[in-house]
């Protein structure tokens, strides 16, 4: 029997932090040329500035990876546009700019044979869809693009706009060892509270199913039962962030074809070694 293609999506392009050395500096456009070039998939992370537009950007405050402590959403995109996004990394990147979402989807490849997706994590809560919605629209690259959430209210929000694209919550398992169980975590409400909740796979289904949501994107470590009810629902199930090839191997085993990593070069090797297609 044919094995199942895998898709290998790069984690903020080429990874987050110093995970790999020589790697683009991440959320940054020679990130994603280069996740796009090894991968073929990339993802990142949205924040509105203060004048409203959409900016490409993992934390809400800029001290980590560009040269001023600012909060995003008090600065306006030119002033964020002018920050050193790449010299905290290694000197080859200096002077490279904070991208917003506009320009990375105009450099997004255009897909063939689907072969090419664009992960957007919205951070900034549901007031970030609309902006970053219409600017999917306009791209002309919308059915490449897949929306992601931890909260569950922009994730909603996000489903409604993009009606015709995948929208997938984000969730966190910890397995609760003293009480043999799973516990599962998102978010929801004003302030991104965190709900916690003991796993019960009929209701997290319903959850999904009850908003029309495609799937879930959830830790590697995750109640393998999971998997097989989401593929049986025909719900899209992802993994982040997969940085060990024996893991990524394991969770294909396991039933996942899309899996999220800062490594993507040593992921993707590893899967065709085993026999795998990667798209």
């Amino acid at each position: 029997m044919a094995k199942q293609a895998v898709k290998v999506v790069a984690h903020r392009g080429m990874g987050q932090r110093f995970v790999q050395m020589d790697a683009p500096p991440e959320n940054t456009l020679p990130a994603f040329i280069e996740g796009w070039r090894i991968a073929g998939a990339c993802e990142l992370d949205v924040h509105l500035t203060k004048d409203g537009q959409v900016i490409v950007i993992h934390d809400d405050t800029t001290d980590r990876t560009t040269n001023a402590n600012w909060t995003v959403r008090d600065r306006f995109a030119n002033e964020l546009r002018g920050l050193d996004a790449g010299r905290w990394k290694a000197q080859k990147w200096a002077g490279t700019r904070l991208p917003l979402l506009e320009d990375v989807l105009d450099a997004m490849p255009h897909a063939v044979d689907d072969a090419c997706e664009l992960f957007i994590e919205l951070k900034d809560g549901p007031q970030v869809v609309p902006p970053t919605a219409e600017l999917v629209r306009q791209s002309g690259k919308a059915p490449s693009v897949v929306l992601i959430s931890f909260d569950i209210d922009t994730i909603i929000a996000a489903k409604h706009e993009l009606p015709d694209n995948d929208c997938l919550l984000i969730v966190v398992f910890e397995a609760d060892y003293d009480n043999g169980r799973w516990n599962v975590l998102y978010d929801e409400g004003p302030g991104f509270r965190t709900v916690t909740k003991t796993f019960v796979e009929d209701d997290l289904i319903a959850l999904v199913k009850q908003y029309d949501l495609n799937g879930i994107d959830t830790s590697f470590a995750v109640p393998p039962s999971l998997i097989t009810r989401l593929r049986d629902e025909n719900l899209r199930s992802v993994v982040w962030t997969v940085d060990e090839p024996s893991i990524a191997l394991d969770m294909v085993r396991l039933g996942i074809h899309t899996i999220t990593t800062d490594r993507p070069g040593p992921i993707r090797e590893a899967l065709i070694a085993a026999g795998y297609e990667v798209r």
